[in-house]
């Protein structure tokens, strides 16, 4: 039986999965992109065209390209659709918080140009969400690994190169943080 999804949370499965290779397609000459469908267990025909209206909506937006290859049926993801997917992966991005603390602290600065504010504003707002404390406006600091999600961040606004990331055995504030972040 078929999961229930929320409003455009089925598109957006279908195209996680396409960017994933979950499933690169070519389908029989049958409507309804057939070699997919199964993957979501629809129970009935409704289920069908259900998956069939997020294909059709992942199309329209420009995200997948539908065509006919050899006679078969082929999905492939567009570049605004990679995007998409970028965004998706920001937006479900979370640090992984180790049972036992490895006494280094990861410190995040940036000097992002004032003629990028948007993109220093999303990145100081992610960073925020992330979990990073903030001791100075453009100063963050956590005590868990944060390296690869810094550089996703940065590279995603088109800023990393204003980003720089240090490890650090001592830091000022060493209480407060402790207390903050639940370590010791």
């Amino acid at each position: 039986m078929m999961k229930k999804y929320e409003r455009g949370e089925l598109a957006k499965e279908i195209l996680l999965g396409l960017a994933a290779g979950g499933f690169i397609v070519a389908c029989l000459a049958m409507p309804g992109l057939t070699k997919i469908i199964p993957l979501f267990k629809p129970k009935g025909a409704k289920d069908r065209y259900r998956i069939n209206q997020a294909f059709q909506k992942l199309q329209k937006n420009k995200l997948v390209n539908i065509y006919i290859k050899n006679g078969n049926e082929v999905v492939e993801i567009t570049k605004a659709g990679k995007k998409k997917v970028l965004e998706y992966n920001l937006d479900e991005m979370k640090l992984k918080v180790p049972q036992k603390w490895d006494g280094w602290w990861r410190i995040v600065m940036f000097d992002i140009p004032q003629s990028k504010k948007r993109a220093r504003d999303a990145v100081s707002r992610k960073i925020k969400e992330l979990g990073l404390y903030p001791i100075q406006k453009s100063v963050f600091v956590s005590p868990y690994l944060c390296k690869n999600e810094i550089d996703f961040v940065g590279e995603f606004f088109g800023v990393r190169d204003h980003i720089i990331y240090i490890k650090a055995k001592e830091i000022e504030g060493v209480r407060e943080l402790k207390k903050h972040f639940g370590v010791s």
